[in-house]
């Protein structure tokens, strides 16, 4: 299992990109997972609902099943930290994709656009391994980039991205 961070400013297109690989993954048998990190604290669960009661009540793990979907709610600790929630569950897929998590510790691709009008997070952010943008970088920024030895890719190039994150594999 290989996990693979997608960074960038918010409004910059983290999960359209997500998806988008997801779909070309999928479509080449690599079995992939996602994890969405979030770093503002917020309900994951439905208010007033029964498996958020189960939880309030002290059930730990709470569940709940449907013909078509489950999900568990587990509490946040120091014990459950996202690498340790990666190995347990999801030993079984080839590349995970988080959405976010800047500071965690694995490689990261960057996505940027122009019309967020904020400097990419590269010159900061450790372990970028790729860059894509809408192609409006400033010509400078492309040196830092190409300085760090980071790849820089289209927007619209799914199936080269695709390739290099297999690569980094």
């Amino acid at each position: 299992m290989k996990p693979i961070h997608i960074i960038g400013h918010a409004g910059c297109g983290k999960t359209t990109l997500i998806v988008e690989l997801i779909e070309e993954m999928v479509n080449r048998d690599i079995k992939v997972g996602s994890l969405k990190h979030s770093a503002h604290v917020h309900e994951l669960d439905k208010p007033g609902k029964d498996s958020f009661q189960h939880r309030k009540a002290g059930a730990v793990p709470a569940s709940m099943m449907t013909q078509s979907m489950a999900a568990i709610y587990l509490p946040a600790s120091e014990k459950l930290t996202p690498e340790k929630f990666l190995r347990q569950y999801y030993s079984n897929v080839d590349i995970v994709l988080i959405e976010g998590w800047i500071s965690g510790p694995y490689d990261k691709i960057e996505i940027w656009q122009s019309h967020i009008k904020k400097k990419p997070l590269f010159s900061f952010v450790e372990q970028v391994k790729a860059f894509v943008s809408d192609g409006h970088l400033d010509p400078e920024e492309m040196a830092a980039a190409k300085a760090k030895q980071i790849n820089n890719f289209k927007r619209c190039d799914c199936s080269l991205l695709t390739d290099f994150i297999l690569d980094l594999t």
